[in-house]
């Protein structure tokens, strides 16, 4: 009935995760990469503030992933 209004953690071993935390950093690791293909591919010279693209892709991750893929 309530089920799908419980919070759902990742355990692993016997600690438990939130959801939120594995998809920020499964976001920090994928903005990390688009951000060093970007730089190799010599995009960075079409960026304003590289610092916050990568912020912005930061949570653009974060939440599609805590959306789609960890949903609570």
């Amino acid at each position: 009935m309530f089920h799908e209004y419980l919070p759902k953690e990742i355990v692993v071993g016997e600690i438990y995760f939130p959801p939120l935390l594995i998809a920020f950093g499964v976001a920090y690791l994928a903005a990390n990469f688009t951000m060093a293909l970007i730089g190799r591919l010599g995009g960075m010279k079409y960026l304003y503030v590289p610092a916050l693209v990568e912020l912005s892709l930061l949570v653009i991750y974060t939440v599609a992933l805590s959306r789609y893929v960890f949903p609570a």
